[in-house]
């Protein structure tokens, strides 16, 4: 199943909506084995028929994935208050430091991820560079999220929004409000991550999600 998802997550969710037309196709066939051209022989079909018409076309997730990463330590107090904030409203998270984190194991998360939102301190005007590509990456791959945010903080400019903004825009999900703090987080900041945990909960809770 490891295997399967991530050969699904890396390759093929991109087009996930010939996935669902092709697997209706095959609707009242008696299927015995699949044995493709790439890729290894299903002797019982049913095994990664329902998996593809689950990770194609079944709905999203209760489930935030974070990619962030944190160079002072201001983006990261914020992630870890927006991941027990989410625990609290029964949001499950998954969190990757971008630092160490495998693309692929990302990839997988995103499959069935209702929101993605990424954390990221400003590099000069921009977002760190590592972020730029988990943007990119979730935009190609166009997974079935509905709901994006930024997370952050910067020094004296910031242009987060902007970039990034543009690299999930294939995504055509909703951006919910970003935060973003001027060094380190302060209270206010904080309230904001609160509040846009209760964003996300009421979001998935008004999607039948949560």
């Amino acid at each position: 199943m490891h295997g399967a998802k991530r050969y699904y997550a890396e390759i093929m969710m991109p087009f996930r909506g010939f996935i669902v037309k092709n697997l209706d196709k095959l609707t009242g066939l008696q299927i015995d084995m699949i044995g493709p051209s790439h890729g290894p022989v299903y002797k019982e079909p049913a095994f990664i028929l329902d998996a593809y018409r689950e990770w194609a076309g079944g709905p999203p997730h209760n489930k935030v994935v974070i990619p962030f990463i944190s160079m002072h330590g201001s983006t990261l107090k914020m992630v870890d208050r927006l991941t027990a904030a989410l625990a609290d409203r029964g949001v499950t998270v998954e969190r990757f430091d971008l630092t160490t984190a495998d693309l692929g194991d990302i990839a997988m998360s995103l499959v069935d991820a209702a929101t993605i939102v990424i954390g990221t301190p400003a590099v000069l005007t921009g977002p760190h560079p590592k972020t730029i590509e988990i943007a990119y990456l979730a935009g190609a791959l166009r997974p079935k999220t509905k709901f994006v945010s930024i997370i952050g903080s910067f020094g004296w400019g910031q242009r987060i929004i902007d970039v990034l903004g543009g690299l999930i825009a294939p995504l055509k999900a909703e951006l919910l409000t970003p935060v973003l703090a001027k060094g380190d987080p302060r209270a206010a900041d904080m309230q904001a991550i609160d509040a846009l945990a209760d964003t996300i909960a009421a979001k998935h809770h008004e999607a039948g999600l949560l």
